[in-house]
């Protein structure tokens, strides 16, 4: 096939000099890969997914714009073809230019007089079944007028409304006739000869039929968010100071170009524009505060609220959380890791079981913090509409690629990630989910711009492909109050938070009536949030006394089932990694024993 561009491959290693305003900007990311794939001549049907809404930098005379991709492929990487057709349900057959449009309809016109058609009054026909027979007869007419040949490219939006995801005995006559009339092309070596290719455009392409994406004549190359670099120059290229009116940057924001294009990693550059319009054209400031806001704001729209963005906390660190001492030391030596810069020996995943209430949110929030990183909370995301769940899992671990260094928390660790078996129950999405996420955790390259923090009550259900060393290796479980001093620094640490002043009295009585008790942070917090509430019914809202406090354990009743409890202790205490990092009743426990205990709470739980 012939190249993208006469200098493609010279163009991606050669910088742009002064004299060669006009020629090409360099191939960078995915252009590059496309570029390299299709100089190859070995495929003639690609596949281009992920960040395809965003727009990409384009030489336009002697100034670089920013066009969608479907422009830039006609302006950069097909700027010579003979001809560029598109194709889309709602628009059917377009064309680059009007001349290739003319060309087509004069064939069209003889084609129509062979075959006793009226195509060439009436229009190509819009459904693709129909159209792709017409098209093969175009491609192949090449082969009549050799010395015109400058080859095809078709470019196909949204194919996963012709050729969509699902189970053979699901799909439609017509998209069996597309699918197979693509698997045709793809193999077909006269089409390679006729240098003639088809390029398919879609956000996910877990949304395309599987027997497509596994075809090994098929070119899959995926779009990235954009990067620093990339980001930064998209900033400087001009439009920023377009869009504000002439103004420099600094008249309207506090942050330099730099500190921008930092700060909004995890965005793509359509949003990048979005953030800085919104305020300049309101009037407003742009300040590290707004631009926060609307990052935060605008990740979570891109997963559709299934993930919930924090920047670190100033001042907030792990000396906020009261007690797991052997937790905080391990994380505090992560800490410093991250802040040192030693990302070579930091653990990919970090799973940390325990059972419900013992802090393990509040834990993870400190330690990012700590750290200076951001969190991306992933929660439940599945859906029931075919192929949302792997759109949205794809939009997910794309915004958490760019957006490194990030800490990564998966609450409920064992139900997100599911597992390889589905049973057959949901046409293979679990297994497909479950791959992806075991791929992108095991990506040893991320290793220092994710850290993957799984927590979960039943570390027993989650899959032991996760818990495997290079994944969740480190396993730092939690626990309940060991002992007096532990209770007494929860109601401390809790305490002063609700602005509870604990007299000698107070501390006394909760060392020697609640010091034996398994409390977590959850528990302490339903007591002092009841022994408040009463001091402030009776009129003292600064001054809970005992028989407040008293009141409030005698009537507290905890609803959890302790045979459930003891099992989450259990199932913690036999995912744990490290013996450091257990209770002392624990640390020399036998294990088999352990085992039997929790084999027995397991099959109790279970009949219930």
């Amino acid at each position: 096939m012939s190249k993208p561009g006469p200098e493609a491959a010279d163009a991606a290693s050669k910088p742009t000099t002064s004299s060669d305003v006009t020629a090409r900007l360099p191939l960078r990311g995915w252009t590059l890969e496309l570029a390299r794939r299709w100089n190859s001549g070995t495929y003639s049907l690609f596949v281009l997914h992920g960040n395809i809404f965003d727009v990409f930098p384009a030489q336009n005379g002697g100034q670089v714009t920013y066009v969608p991709v479907k422009t830039l492929l006609l302006r950069r990487l097909f700027p010579e073809r003979g001809l560029m057709l598109f194709y889309d349900i709602g628009d059917g057959l377009t064309f680059g230019s009007a001349q290739m449009q003319k060309r087509f309809f004069e064939w069209l016109e003889v084609y129509d007089e062979v075959e006793g058609t009226s195509f060439h009054q009436q229009g190509p026909p819009r459904e693709f079944t129909k159209l792709a027979p017409l098209l093969r007869r175009f491609f192949l007419r090449a082969v009549d007028a050799p010395k015109e040949r400058k080859g095809v490219t078709l470019i196909i939006d949204f194919p996963e409304k012709v050729i969509p995801a699902c189970e053979e005995a699901g799909a439609s006559w017509d998209e069996r006739m597309a699918l197979v009339m693509l698997l045709k092309w793809a193999a077909s070596p006269e089409m390679r000869q006729l240098d003639v290719g088809i390029v398919l455009v879609t956000e996910s392409a877990t949304e395309l039929h599987a027997d497509l994406l596994q075809n090994p004549h098929v070119a899959q190359v995926r779009l990235d968010l954009p990067d620093a670099e990339e980001r930064l120059r998209f900033l400087q290229s001009g439009w920023v100071e377009e869009m504000a009116g002439g103004k420099p940057v600094a008249d309207w924001s506090d942050l330099a170009v730099n500190d921008l294009a930092e700060r909004t990693a995890g965005l793509n550059l359509l949003r990048v524009q979005h953030l800085l319009a919104e305020a300049v054209r309101n009037g407003a400031r742009v300040t590290a505060e707004h631009v926060g806001a609307s990052k935060k704001r605008l990740i979570e729209e891109f997963c559709q609220g299934l993930v919930r963005f924090k920047d670190p906390k100033p001042g907030v660190t792990l000396d906020a959380v009261a007690v797991h001492q052997a937790a905080k030391k391990k994380l505090r030596e992560l800490a410093w890791l991250i802040k040192n810069g030693k990302t070579d020996v930091l653990e990919r995943g970090i799973l940390v079981p325990g059972r419900v209430g013992v802090g393990k949110t509040f834990l993870i929030d400190c330690f990012a913090s700590e750290c200076g990183l951001p969190v991306m909370e992933v929660g439940e995301f599945r859906s029931k509409w075919v192929g949302d769940t792997e759109r949205q899992q794809m939009r997910i671990l794309m915004t958490i690629r760019a957006l490194g260094p990030v800490v990564v928390v998966v609450d409920e660790a064992d139900a997100v990630f599911g597992g390889r078996d589905s049973g057959g129950e949901d046409s293979g999405v679990s297994s497909r989910v479950f791959a992806a996420f075991a791929a992108h955790i095991g990506d040893s390259t991320l290793r220092g711009r994710e850290l993957w923090v799984a927590m979960t009550s039943r570390p027993d259900l989650l899959a032991i492909d996760m818990k495997r060393q290079g994944r969740f290796g480190l396993c730092v479980p939690l626990f309940p109050a060991q002992g007096p001093e532990d209770v007494l620094e929860i109601f401390t640490t809790l305490a002063g938070l609700k602005r509870i002043a604990l007299g000698e009295v107070i501390r006394s009585y909760i060392r020697q009536n609640l010091g034996q008790l398994p409390l977590t942070g959850s528990d302490v917090d339903a007591i002092l949030s009841r022994a408040k509430e009463r001091a402030v019914l009776a009129g003292r809202d600064d001054d809970v006394q005992l028989a407040d406090l008293e009141e409030a354990v005698q009537s507290f009743i905890d609803p959890l089932d302790p045979d459930l409890l003891a099992l989450q202790e259990l199932a913690a205490v036999l995912a744990c990694s490290d013996r450091r990092y257990l209770p002392p009743r624990y640390r020399d426990a036998d294990r088999a024993n352990l085992l039997e205990e929790f084999t027995r709470l397991k099959i109790r739980a279970g009949r219930r």
